[in-house]
């Protein structure tokens, strides 16, 4: 699965998530928040909520960073029912999403991260969180041998800067369907994107030169 965005992405994620959608939460309370004092207090419970589930969120990467086991899996996903469940709709439940599918995913229990990167996808309100998610999912979707179900899930999105990403796991796709030729644009498209964001993928080369000893044989 694609890493994560570094910590400083996260808040500036957070940040942006915050921006779009807090005057929307607070327009939405039923309970008039009348005078300077009501507004304070309904500010400082949102302060605490935030810091509340950033805390959780802390909790659950450290119990990531842990190498594979039972108790940890157990450890991770009881704090992802907890942020997933108190604090749905914020970006460390969105997070939770991404880390439990990653779990599911180590368990190949792909029915499980399906579930949690759906989630993910319909609810986050943060573009970068939601192209993860997509990708993730599709990237799933391709272990189950669904390339014609990945395929349409990619299709059509705005990629920004996880287009390099995207177009190589097309290409995937449209080799396993037999689509060759096609393929071929993808990973080219990939390779570009890829060194025009200043990086080097030899593989994406490498399954080029292939496809032409497959056409050549």
């Amino acid at each position: 699965m694609a890493d994560l965005r570094s910590e400083e992405e996260q808040l500036e994620a957070f940040k942006h998530w915050w921006q779009s959608n807090g005057k929307s939460l607070i327009a939405g309370i039923t309970i008039a928040v009348a005078g300077i004092g009501g507004w304070k207090a309904w500010e400082t419970y949102n302060t605490q909520r935030a810091e509340a589930a950033s805390a959780l969120y802390q909790q659950l990467t450290t119990v990531i960073q842990q190498p594979a086991s039972d108790q940890r899996n157990k450890e991770a996903n009881a704090l992802v029912e907890k942020l997933t469940g108190e604090y749905d709709g914020s970006i460390y439940a969105d997070y939770a999403d991404l880390f439990a599918a990653r779990i599911a995913v180590e368990q190949k229990d792909y029915a499980a991260a399906t579930g949690y990167l759906r989630h993910a996808l319909k609810h986050s309100q943060v573009d970068t969180i939601q192209l993860v998610a997509r990708l993730r999912l599709a990237r799933v979707l391709k272990a189950q041998a669904k390339p014609d179900e990945a395929l349409a899930l990619l299709n059509g999105v705005e990629t920004g800067s996880f287009e390099a990403e995207y177009d190589a796991l097309k290409g995937d796709l449209l080799v396993a369907t037999g689509k060759e030729e096609e393929a071929r644009a993808a990973y080219n498209k990939a390779l570009t994107a890829s060194r025009e964001q200043g990086q080097s993928d030899p593989t994406l080369q490498m399954k080029i030169d292939n496809l032409g000893s497959q056409g050549d044989a």
